[in-house]
């Protein structure tokens, strides 16, 4: 099943600004999380993210897959998740994700519990579905087993207006379109599907700025991990003219030699003790967990408790 699994790539969606509820698309939830393929044969489990790097060691919890499939053989396609608050919680995931030593990833399945949303199935007792229209494989989904335990079959949604405004009400990251009769296009972005994506915010604590000339020109943002403050990229975007003017009087005053930041840091940051917090809105969260396209909503009173994730 290794093989087999690592001849299978995720098929794509192509990134779109706004959505259109069509009929010949069906709508459902984008889980942020970790995109994974799941291969289960004579009752063992392999795991493939969609770089095509095994993940088998790093989800355990995911053996118990044989036992709750109505099915000897199977590959599944979904996202692993962590779950806080009732919503996905990226920098959880990412740490369940990046865990190598056994005794951590113990742990860790034991403190972040993961669930599996499974949203397509592409090969079923032997049989590749992959050509097969989409519904058609949802439906042979929906046989195979119930939700239980960890294991959730990501639903369809007709409107997809009405479904990207609960999630963006609910702080989820967006919503994924796919066309109904579309066939599994591995390793590619198709537009057969396209992904919807919610803005995000995040409280933050600056730690330092880069210059261009004598003016300030980004600010350096940070969260609180493990009491650590963790270095999440730089923002650029939406502040005024004289904001940044008034930033560059201040600023170097407060300036220190030592990083307020656990882990590496732009080469021509300058560095601030972090009392200063902002409040930025996001696309989403890197892999590397930093935030993509950044932009500064305001400047804010907060705290180190605050500006944690």
């Amino acid at each position: 099943m290794t093989d087999e699994l690592g001849n299978i790539r995720a098929m794509e969606p192509i990134r779109q600004t706004a959505v259109t509820d069509r009929d010949d698309f069906v709508y459902q939830v984008k889980w942020d999380g970790v995109r994974i393929m799941a291969g289960i044969t004579n009752g063992r489990v392999c795991l493939l993210n969609k770089k095509g790097r095994e993940r088998t060691l790093q989800y355990p919890e995911l053996q118990k897959l044989p036992g709750l499939l109505q099915a000897d053989r199977a590959i599944l396609d979904g996202e692993i998740v962590v779950m806080k608050n009732d919503r996905p919680h990226f920098p959880a995931v990412m740490q369940r994700d990046r865990a190598q030593l056994p005794n951590t990833i113990k742990l860790l399945a034991q403190t972040l519990p993961i669930e599996y949303m499974v949203f397509d199935l592409l090969s079923l007792n032997n049989q590749d579905l992959r050509k097969l229209p989409l519904l058609e494989r949802v439906a042979k989904l929906e046989k195979v087993f119930a939700d239980q335990a960890q294991l959730h079959h990501v639903p369809c949604f007709l409107q997809g207006s009405s479904l990207l405004a609960a999630v963006q009400e609910a702080g989820m990251e967006g919503i994924v379109a796919k066309r109904k009769n579309s066939a599994y296009h591995p390793a590619r972005q198709h537009n057969d599907w396209f992904k919807i994506k919610c803005s995000q915010s995040q409280k933050c604590m600056v730690g330092g700025y880069t210059l261009h000339g004598q003016k300030v020109n980004s600010l350096l943002l940070g969260v609180y991990r493990d009491d650590q403050l963790c270095y999440i990229g730089k923002a650029a975007n939406g502040l005024r003219e004289e904001h940044w003017q008034t930033l560059s009087r201040e600023l170097p005053a407060l300036e220190t030699k030592r990083s307020p930041f656990a882990g590496p840091v732009p080469k021509e940051a300058h560095f601030i003790e972090p009392r200063l917090a902002v409040l930025v809105e996001f696309l989403e969260w890197t892999e590397a967990m930093q935030l993509r396209f950044p932009v500064i909503q305001a400047f804010i009173t907060a705290n180190a408790a605050d500006c944690r994730i």
